[in-house]
């Protein structure tokens, strides 16, 4: 399936509280694979939820910066 992906990166101690934000397309039938595969080798845990247009969206942390990944069919 294809998804818009808006990667939004915080980080804190760059002292911008603006995310930066990249847009994207994804083509993935799996979700939670795509997000582990984009962090892997990073002690990243994410937590996923659906907002009420239907998007997933995932939160992480890793390396001192937030990361919002929202997914939109």
């Amino acid at each position: 399936m294809e998804y818009e992906l808006i990667h939004e990166i915080v980080n804190p101690c760059a002292g911008d509280k603006r995310p930066e934000v990249l847009v994207s397309e994804v083509d993935t039938d799996d979700l939670d694979a795509y997000v582990r595969q984009v962090f892997s080798g990073t002690n990243a845990s994410f937590k996923k939820s659906e907002n009420d247009s239907g998007s997933a969206v995932y939160e992480l942390v890793t390396d001192g910066q937030k990361h919002r990944l929202t997914f939109s069919p």
